[in-house]
């Protein structure tokens, strides 16, 4: 259940009215400054970020739904996706700068990276149905277990046993899993 205030801020957002961006701004501007700050490590490029981040918002207000995501969790997700894409934005601009001899092996380490993500999505959509639902909400969707708990409306200790159980299943793909968490984190 969201807060008041939360409830406030969506209101005025989905009306168009700029009192809602300043109220979601002054509310959840920090926080999420130092997320983006933690994956691009410098503090000119997470402000840039952050008001790209601000003006998606703005424009996909119309598409949050109160009853799939906290606002935080919904901004949060939108932020991250926007650091994420800087991100790929340069490393691809870094990879097209190496010399023309060495794009062979970048080109096939890509596409490895590109099977092996496909490889463990094959193997997450093999999970039991409740093990693939935890794993999506928590790694795909962004949420905390807490919030993917309440989302799915199971008790914590449940939710989590869910995850471990499914991170154990998913074991022979480890390494892949570690580097999309340390992709999301």
């Amino acid at each position: 259940m969201s807060s008041f205030v939360d409830q406030h801020i969506t209101e005025l957002l989905q009306e168009g009215d700029e009192r809602g961006m300043k109220m979601l701004y002054k509310k959840y501007s920090a926080s999420l400054y130092g997320s983006i700050l933690q994956m691009v490590h410098d503090e000119d490029l997470a402000s840039d970020i952050l008001q790209d981040a601000f003006i998606k918002v703005w424009k996909k207000a119309d598409t949050y739904n109160p009853e799939k995501a906290k606002l935080f969790t919904w901004v949060f997700q939108i932020t991250r996706n926007t650091t994420i894409d800087y991100l790929r934005k340069k490393q691809k601009k870094q990879s097209k700068e190496i010399q023309l001899e060495k794009t062979n092996v970048i080109l096939e380490e890509t596409r490895l990276e590109i099977e092996d993500v496909e490889n463990l999505h094959s193997k997450i959509n093999a999970l039991d149905d409740k093990f693939k639902e935890a794993i999506h909400t928590v790694f795909f969707k962004g949420m905390t277990h807490v919030e993917a708990a309440n989302y799915l409306d199971l008790p914590l200790g449940t939710f989590k046993s869910r995850i471990r159980n499914a991170l154990i299943q998913l074991r022979t793909t480890v390494q892949i899993v570690v580097l999309i968490l340390l992709t999301n984190s």
